[in-house]
C-alpha cells in the first residue's frame, strides 16, 4: 500500500513538471502587419499556437488531471496512515521541515511575487515586475478557484477524524476551516508559482531550465507533502491542488502573452515605485489623458 500512495504522488509531479516545462502556445496572428513578413527566426522563438487544436488538447489534459487526481482517493487512508506513523511524528526535524514548506506555500510564495514586483518596480527591472506579476496572477487566480471548490465540497479535514476521507459536507466550506480541506491552496499556490516561474525560466534561461524545473516542482511537491505530514490534508487534496495550480500557471502565462495590453498590464506601466528618504517608499501612479 505504501508503495502505491508513493507512486501516485510522483505520477502527480512528474505530469506537472511535464508540463509546466512545456512552452505556451499563443497565437499571435492577429498582432501581425499584413504588410510586413514574418522573420523565419524569430517565428521559431516565439511560442505560436497550433490553432483550435490546442485548446481541445488542453481541455482534454485539464480532464485528464482531474480525473487522476480524484482517483488517488483511494489512497488516501494508506498515505495518512504512512506520514502519521509514530517513527516519522516523533522527528523534530521533520516537524520544523514541514513548518518550513507550510509557510513556503502560505506566506511565502505570494510575498515572493508581490516582492518581485516591487523590486522590479524600484529599480526599474521591467522583466524583474513582469516575472513578480505574472506568478501573483497565477496565485491569486488559483487561490480564488480553491476557494470555492473548498467551500462547495466542505470536506473534513483529516485532523477532526483520522482515517475517514470519505466525510464530504456539500456546501459547508465556505468560512469553516474544517471542512475546507479539499483541495490544497497551500499546494495549489505552489504549483502556480512553479509553473510560471518554470516556463519563464525557459524562455529567458534555457539552458539552466532543466535544473531550475525540477527545484521548483520539487519544492512545491514538497508543501503538499508537509500539509499531509500535519494532518491538513489527503493525498487527492493535494493532488488536485496541484493540478489546479499547474493548469493556472499555464493559462495565466497563455493570457499575458495573448493580451501583452491587457489592463493591469497598462496600469502597472504607469506605476512607479521610489524611496521617500525615510526608509519607506512612495507608490505612484501616472494617469495618461487621453
Amino acid at each position: 500500500m505504501i508503495s502505491y500512495s508513493r507512486r501516485a504522488l510522483l505520477v502527480t509531479a512528474v505530469a506537472t513538471r511535464s508540463l509546466g516545462a512545456q512552452r505556451v502556445p499563443v497565437d499571435t496572428t492577429s498582432r501581425r502587419d499584413s504588410a510586413v513578413a514574418v522573420d523565419s527566426t524569430t517565428s521559431a522563438q516565439s511560442p505560436v499556437s497550433a490553432g483550435d487544436h490546442a485548446v481541445h488538447f488542453d481541455k482534454r489534459l485539464a480532464v485528464g488531471l482531474v480525473l487522476g487526481s480524484l482517483a488517488v482517493m483511494p489512497l488516501d487512508r494508506q498515505a495518512e496512515s504512512w506520514l502519521q506513523r509514530p517513527s516519522l511524528q516523533s522527528s523534530s526535524t521533520l516537524h520544523s521541515t514541514a513548518g518550513g514548506f507550510n509557510w513556503l506555500g502560505g506566506t511565502g510564495v505570494l510575498a515572493g511575487s508581490v516582492g518581485a514586483l516591487a523590486i522590479g518596480r524600484l529599480t526599474g527591472n521591467d522583466r524583474l515586475s513582469e516575472v513578480g506579476l505574472h506568478t501573483t496572477e497565477a496565485i491569486v487566480a488559483s487561490g480564488a478557484i480553491v476557494a470555492v471548490t473548498k467551500g462547495i465540497m466542505g470536506r473534513q479535514r483529516p485532523y477532526l477524524e483520522k482515517g475517514d476521507p470519505g466525510d464530504f459536507f456539500v456546501g459547508r466550506g465556505f468560512g469553516n476551516g474544517g471542512l475546507a480541506s479539499f483541495p490544497s491552496g497551500h499546494t495549489a499556490a505552489a504549483f502556480s508559482a512553479a509553473t510560471v516561474l518554470s516556463i519563464e525560466a525557459h524562455r529567458s534561461w534555457p539552458k539552466a531550465a532543466p535544473i531550475i524545473s525540477p527545484l521548483l516542482y520539487g519544492g512545491a511537491t514538497a508543501v503538499g507533502l508537509a500539509r499531509m505530514y500535519g494532518s491538513h490534508h489527503w493525498a487527492s487534496d493535494v493532488a488536485l491542488g496541484a493540478t489546479v495550480g499547474t493548469l493556472t500557471g499555464i493559462q495565466v502565462m497563455r493570457y499575458n502573452d495573448a493580451h501583452p495590453e491587457n489592463k493591469l498590464s497598462r496600469w502597472l506601466a504607469h506605476t512607479s515605485i521610489a524611496p521617500d528618504g525615510s526608509r519607506g517608499v512612495s507608490v505612484g501612479v501616472s494617469l495618461p489623458l487621453r
